[in-house]
């Protein structure tokens, strides 16, 4: 069973999201968790350049075991709070498997866990609304969780305080730790057909009706219009659909597999046909993701420690990178050791490669400064796409 996630494949629908959220307003954040001991022990960071992110090379020799000490604090007290409850709400419920390793190491914390795919907006603000038990940990990518930012859905967690590097926070809002990377990538059959280095290259007439991209998923052309600008982007994708090039479809797997379709825009591979493969474009975008506290958290501590876990764990990581069982959509965040993505195998290994490559390759990423920009693209290309 795939731990899988569609926390990224969402950013399409952050139109959407921002109309559910509409202006439900939250509560005060509640006391904040303070942390045990010195974690400014930690050492600094052995900073190198990863496209717009900061790698700490030296993470888990020097910064790492700082974190872990004051993980030990926050387990202590989170299996006494809410008897040890922690309730996690994603996209898709997280797998027994996952939660198995979660308990190896923290066995107290009873997780619950729900998979509410398009109504997860919704089904916390409802939560909010009617007191009902809410989800501890919120997620997402600075676009998809614009309107959980707006409305103030981020606990105001000082994440230094808890030894995590200064430089992993430049990216996102307050309260915001990154976890990971996704991004939008060309799934190319080999077999079939060699898919171009750009989106423009897509134009040729030799790739007439062997491009799939699926109705959701319209912000794989939004990294272009950021770059060249929305009418260049709208009048790429009206060219592409004229011309026969792009097939709008909603199952891409399947033809992408045997050929029929041997190309597909979207984001990472989770198909094991050898004969697949992902690569990353000129303008795709490639971002960081978040996790962090939902202000209202029942269980603060048990949901510091899921997202510390879960995002940072060398061990957890390790399974991540080297057994398919728990893979996901989303590959460990670029600010981490080179050694952890060299570790990596099969189908994590593709996909890293790819994501990695492009962030270097990024020009263009999204930030707190240019978030409503590309909200605004990304609208913009749906309407192109599906209008």
């Amino acid at each position: 069973m795939k731990a899988t996630t569609a926390r990224g494949g969402a950013i399409a629908l952050a139109a959407t999201g921002m109309l559910l959220l509409s202006s439900c307003s939250t509560s005060s954040t509640p006391q904040a968790i303070e942390p045990s001991g010195d974690a400014a022990k930690a050492g600094a960071c052995d900073a190198v350049e990863v496209g717009p992110i900061t790698r700490c090379e030296n993470f888990y020799d020097d910064i790492w075991p700082a974190i872990d000490e004051q993980m030990d604090a926050l387990y202590e007290q989170a299996k006494e709070t809410d008897g040890g409850r922690l309730v996690i709400w994603d996209w898709y419920e997280l797998s027994p498997e996952v939660i198995a390793e979660f308990n190896k190491k923290y066995p107290d914390i009873t997780i619950e866990t729900q998979g509410l795919t398009y109504n997860l907006s919704s089904a916390i603000i409802s939560a909010k609304a009617t007191g009902a038990r809410n989800t501890d940990v919120i997620s997402g990518s600075i676009v998809s969780a614009a309107a959980m930012t707006d409305e103030g859905y981020w606990a105001d967690v000082d994440w230094t305080k808890f030894g995590v590097p200064k430089e992993f926070l430049e990216l996102g809002s307050t309260g915001m730790l990154p976890d990971s990377i996704n991004g939008s990538l060309m799934q190319v059959n080999t077999e079939k057909i060699e898919a171009p280095p750009t989106l423009d290259g897509l134009l040729d007439p030799k790739y007439n009706g062997k491009v799939s991209v699926a109705s959701y998923n319209a912000n794989v052309f939004s990294g272009y219009g950021m770059d060249k600008g929305e009418q260049a982007m709208t009048d790429l994708i009206g060219e592409l659909k004229s011309s026969g090039n792009l097939k709008v479809l909603e199952d891409q797997d399947s033809p992408l597999s045997n050929g029929d379709v041997p190309i597909a825009l979207g984001q990472t591979l989770f198909n094991p046909n050898p004969s697949l493969t992902v690569q990353p474009y000129e303008d795709g975008p490639v971002f960081a993701q978040f996790s962090g506290v939902n202000v209202d958290a029942k269980n603060q501590a048990g949901a510091m420690l899921w997202v510390l876990w879960n995002a940072y764990n060398p061990d957890w990581l390790n399974l991540r990178m080297t057994d398919e069982q728990f893979s996901t959509t989303q590959v460990p965040y670029a600010g981490l050791p080179a050694t952890v993505f060299d570790e990596a195998t099969g189908l994590m290994k593709t996909n890293a490669d790819a994501l990695l490559e492009g962030l270097d390759a990024s020009t263009n990423i999204e930030s707190p400064d240019n978030r409503d920009d590309w909200i605004a693209m990304i609208n913009a290309a749906d309407a192109a796409l599906n209008g």
